[in-house]
C-alpha cells in the first residue's frame, strides 16, 4: 500500500512541477490556443500542450518502480503484454495529438490515425473477446467483431473526452473521476497493472487540474484529451478481459458517463439536423449550461457532480452484481433523457413534438385530414354557390382556424358573380355573405369572434390561397389562426393542394367563362362575322 501511495504522490508532484515548465515553453515558442471562433469560451491565447505534462508525469511515476522490488513489481512483471500494448499505443496517441496541436489535422486524419493505433492495440493483445448483454447473457465475439468493437470503443472514448474539452477543467476533471472509478474497480478485482496505471493517471490529473481549472493557464489540447481518453478506454478493455459478467460492460459505460452521453447526443443531433458529424459547434452540454448564464466554474462543478454520480453507480455495480442491470440502465436512460430535455436542444424538442404528433395526436390528426378530404369531394360535386359554401362550412367545423374569409368570383365579371349570389338563402349567425367590389365576399368565424377583432390585430397569422390558374383569376381564400394556439393538427399540404384545387374547380363550374358578357368590340366583330357570306 505504501508503494501505491508513493506512486500517487510522485505523479502528483511531477505534474505540479512539469505543468508550469510546459506552459512556459508553450508561451516562449507561441504554442497557444488562440480564440478565433465563437465556439471557444476563452478570450485570450492560452498554452495548449498540457497532454505532454500529464504523459511525462505518468512516465516519471512509473519509472520509479524500477528502483523498487516488492510484490507489486513482481505482479507487474507477470503482465508484460498488457504493459507493452498500453505503453506503445498510448504514446502513439499522444504523438498524434501533439501533431494536431502543432500542425493541425482534420477529423479524417485523426480518426484514421486513432483507428490504426486501436488496431495495433488489438494486435498486441488488448481486445474485447466477449460481452455480457443484459437479458441475453454472455456473447463470445469472433475476431472480426472483436476487432470492430475494440476499435470502436477506443476511438469513441478518446473522441468523447476530446469533445467535452471545451471548458476550463472539464475534460481533465471528468477524466479524474473516471480514473478513480477504474482504480476502485481494479482494487476490488485485484488487477495490479490497472491499479498502478489508474493511480498514476489520477495523480497526474490532480496536479494538472491545479492549472487547468478556471481560469485555466494551460489547456489539455488534443494531445491531452486524446491521450487520457484513449488511456482510460484501454484500461477498461484490459479490465473487461478479466471479467465475464454484465457489469464488465456497464461499469466502463458508467465510468465515462458524461463524455459518453455528450458524444451520443452530439452524434444524434447532428445526424437529425443533417449536419456533418465531425463539424464543431457550440451546442455541447457545457455550452448549453453556459448559455443559461452560468459561470464556467459553476458549470464545471455541476458536471463534476454528474461524473461523481455516474462513478458511484459504476462502483455500486461492481460490488453488487448484475441482477438489476437492465432495469437500472433503463432508469438512468430516462433520467438522462429528462435532463437533456431541460437543456432545450432543438433536436430533442423536435423529437418530442414528432412523438406527440405520431402517438398522442395521430387519431385526431387523421380525423381532421379526412374532413379536408371530404370537403374536397363535396367541392368536386358542388353545382352552385350554396353547395360550395356548405362544403367550406363543414370542413371548418374542426375549428383549427379562428377566422376565414374568401373573395370569390371572376375578375371583371360582376354580373356573373352577382347572379350566382342572388336568390340564395345563406342566413347563418357566424357567417357573412355579400357582394363587394363586384365579387362575392364570404367569411366564417368561431363563436364570439368578430371580423374586426381579427383583421385589425397582430396576434394572428394568415394562410392565403389564390384560386384559379395562370389563365383565370377566381379570387382567394384566407385562413387566420392565433399565434398562441396549439400546433396545427391538419396537414396544410391537403389544404394548399387538394382543397385549393377542388375549390378552384368548383368556381370554374359555378361561374362558367362563357357567361361573361362580351365587350363592345367583341360584339361588333361577332355581328360582322354573321353578315359575311359563307
Amino acid at each position: 500500500m505504501n508503494t501505491y501511495f508513493a506512486l500517487f504522490l510522485i505523479a502528483t508532484f511531477a505534474s505540479l512541477t512539469l505543468t508550469p515548465l510546459i506552459r512556459r515553453l508553450c508561451q516562449r515558442f507561441r504554442l497557444l490556443d488562440v480564440p478565433l471562433d465563437g465556439r471557444r469560451v476563452h478570450r485570450k491565447a492560452v498554452p495548449r500542450l498540457g497532454g505532454i505534462a500529464i504523459y511525462l508525469s505518468c512516465l516519471v511515476a512509473i519509472s520509479a518502480l524500477f528502483f523498487v522490488h516488492n510484490s507489486i513489481t513482481d505482479s507487474l512483471r507477470a503482465h508484460p503484454t498488457e504493459i507493452f500494448a498500453a505503453a506503445v499505443t498510448c504514446t502513439l496517441v499522444l504523438l498524434l495529438g501533439v501533431y494536431d496541436d502543432l500542425r493541425g489535422a482534420n477529423a479524417t486524419v485523426k480518426f484514421i490515425g486513432l483507428g490504426l493505433i486501436a488496431t495495433l492495440f488489438f494486435v498486441l493483445g488488448g481486445r474485447v473477446d466477449a460481452l455480457t448483454v443484459p437479458f441475453f447473457g454472455s456473447i463470445h465475439l469472433p475476431w472480426t467483431l472483436s476487432l470492430a468493437v475494440t476499435v470502436f470503443w477506443l476511438v469513441g472514448i478518446a473522441n468523447a473526452f476530446n469533445l467535452i474539452d471545451g471548458l476550463d477543467g472539464l475534460a481533465s476533471g471528468a477524466a479524474l473521476f473516471s480514473s478513480l472509478v477504474i482504480l476502485a474497480v481494479s482494487f476490488s478485482q485485484g488487477q495490479p497493472f490497472s491499479i498502478v496505471a489508474a493511480l498514476v493517471l489520477c495523480g497526474a490529473l490532480a496536479g494538472f487540474l491545479r492549472y487547468n481549472f478556471n481560469p485555466a493557464s494551460i489547456f489539455l489540447g488534443d494531445s491531452g484529451a486524446l491521450f487520457i481518453g484513449f488511456s482510460l478506454a484501454a484500461l477498461s478493455v484490459l479490465g473487461m478481459q478479466k471479467s465475464t459478467t454484465a457489469v464488465a460492460v456497464v461499469i466502463p459505460i458508467l465510468a465515462f458517463g458524461l463524455p459518453v452521453v455528450d458524444m451520443a447526443v452530439t452524434i444524434a443531433r447532428r445526424a437529425i439536423s443533417r449536419k456533418p458529424l465531425f463539424a464543431g459547434d457550440d451546442e455541447h452540454i457545457h455550452h448549453k449550461l453556459l448559455a443559461r448564464g452560468w459561470s464556467q466554474r459553476r458549470v464545471a462543478v455541476a458536471l463534476y457532480a454528474v461524473c461523481a454520480a455516474f462513478g458511484l453507480l459504476a462502483i455500486a455495480f461492481s460490488s453488487t452484481g448484475s441482477n438489476w442491470t437492465g432495469f437500472v440502465l433503463f432508469v438512468i436512460s430516462v433520467a438522462v433523457s429528462i435532463a437533456l430535455g431541460q437543456l432545450r436542444y432543438h433536436e430533442v424538442d423536435e423529437i418530442k413534438a414528432g412523438v406527440k404528433r405520431t402517438v398522442a395526436d395521430r387519431s385526431l390528426r387523421i380525423a381532421k385530414n379526412i374532413r379536408v378530404r371530404r370537403a374536397g369531394l363535396a367541392l368536386s360535386k358542388a353545382a352552385d354557390l350554396q353547395e360550395l359554401i356548405e362544403a367550406l362550412r363543414q370542413m371548418l367545423e374542426f375549428e383549427e382556424f379562428t377566422f376565414v374569409n374568401a373573395t370569390l368570383g371572376r375578375a371583371g365579371a360582376a354580373e356573373v358573380n352577382e347572379r350566382a349570389l342572388n336568390g340564395r338563402d345563406f342566413d347563418h349567425p357566424s357567417e357573412t355573405l355579400t357582394l363587394r367590389a363586384g365579387r362575392i365576399y364570404w367569411n366564417w368565424r368561431q363563436d364570439g369572434i368578430l371580423e374586426e377583432d381579427v383583421l385589425d390585430s397582430t396576434e394572428f397569422w394568415c394562410l392565403r390561397l389564390r384560386l384559379g390558374d395562370d389563365t383565370s383569376d377566381l379570387g382567394w381564400i384566407e385562413f387566420y389562426r392565433s399565434f398562441d394556439s396549439e400546433p396545427l393538427l391538419v396537414d396544410t399540404n391537403y389544404i394548399v393542394g387538394l382543397f385549393r384545387r377542388e375549390l378552384s374547380g368548383a368556381m370554374e363550374r359555378i361561374l362558367p367563362v362563357q357567361e361573361i358578357p362580351a365587350t363592345v368590340s367583341e360584339l361588333a366583330m361577332a355581328a360582322h362575322a354573321e353578315n359575311v357570306p359563307g
